[in-house]
């Protein structure tokens, strides 16, 4: 299934973006222009002073070179920061036009804190290490949402060093009536890797309700759990467990959710940073939105599937 929209994003994207990367390009190869002229003004008086023998003078050429660098390194960082939000933004205002999708927001600095991603009972508490950046926060229906990269380590007691927990897109949203209840979903195939984690939703009185799935398909992908009282069927609908099979089906991405009561848990993997740019190969790609813009809308959809069967 494709992301949705495609041909309006093209449009939207030869109009309206690529005159923004083009503008963004121009400022990559001065800064690119200037290393080079800069390495090259270097080679020429470390040259010339060895060659002539100047002796203590070479001391002084390193404080106006480390100096220069210095310079050089703040513009590199000052392009990396300006292109995510100017690009983002840009995307957030063409999905805003979309029906049901509204009030969509970007900080670049601003993380999706740490007590969500611990509440949601999909990792173990206290994670060692926790970074997160790039939120986004909005309405899908009439469901709130936030969103954003987040990146959490734990020390493996195997090798006592850090070791990857968790890292992608991790979203959280409210549903807009009342559901009561726990329940946790993993991918099946991680079963071994987050038995610390399952052991501790256990302990606070989770228990497997795989039982509750009548879906094969569903029950042989993912590991269901939930607290007793739990309606397992009122909040993982039919069609909810559609919808999430297909999804991860077609991305071949492993997903993680939860609810607890009124507050829906939604993890998505991925191995990169989104939108990172590149700074020595252009960023005049579509290919490169298109890949951002489906992440973000792979994950407003399965919001939206919530919304729509709760």
């Amino acid at each position: 299934m494709l992301p949705p929209r495609l041909p309006e994003l093209r449009l939207y994207y030869n109009t309206t973006i690529r005159p923004e990367l083009l503008r963004l390009e121009a400022l990559r190869r001065r800064i690119l222009w200037g290393m080079a002229l800069s390495l090259l003004g270097i080679f020429v008086a470390t040259t010339t002073f060895v060659v002539y023998d100047l002796g203590f003078l070479n001391l002084l050429l390193v404080v106006p070179v480390a100096f220069y660098i210095g310079w050089l390194y703040l513009r590199i960082e000052r392009f990396r920061q300006s292109f995510k939000p100017a690009v983002i933004q840009l995307l957030l205002d063409f999905i805003n036009d979309s029906p049901n999708f509204r009030s969509l927001q970007y900080d670049a600095k601003r993380p999706i804190l740490r007590d969500r991603f611990e509440r949601s009972g999909l990792f173990r508490p206290h994670p060692d290490s926790y970074r997160a950046e790039d939120y986004i926060c909005g309405l899908v229906g009439e469901m709130a949402f936030e969103m954003g990269e987040a990146y959490v380590q734990e020390i493996s007691p195997a090798s006592n060093r850090l070791q990857l927990v968790f890292s992608g897109l991790f979203v959280h949203a409210i549903f807009n009536e009342p559901t009561e209840g726990r329940v946790a979903v993993w991918p099946r195939h991680h079963l071994r890797r987050l038995k610390r984690t399952i052991d501790a939703y256990i302990t606070g009185q989770g228990r497997s309700a795989d039982i509750e799935i009548l879906n094969d398909n569903f029950r042989e992908t993912f590991a269901v759990y939930a607290h007793p009282g739990t309606k397992v069927a009122s909040i993982l609908t039919p069609p909810m467990q559609d919808a999430l099979l297909a999804f991860y089906q077609r991305e071949q991405r492993d997903l993680y959710f939860a609810v607890h009561d009124r507050d829906l848990f939604i993890g998505l993997e991925h191995g990169y940073d989104l939108l990172e740019p590149r700074f020595f190969r252009s960023n005049l790609s579509f290919q490169l939105i298109r890949r951002f813009y489906a992440d973000i809308t792979l994950m407003l959809g399965v919001i939206q599937d919530f919304d729509q069967t709760h």
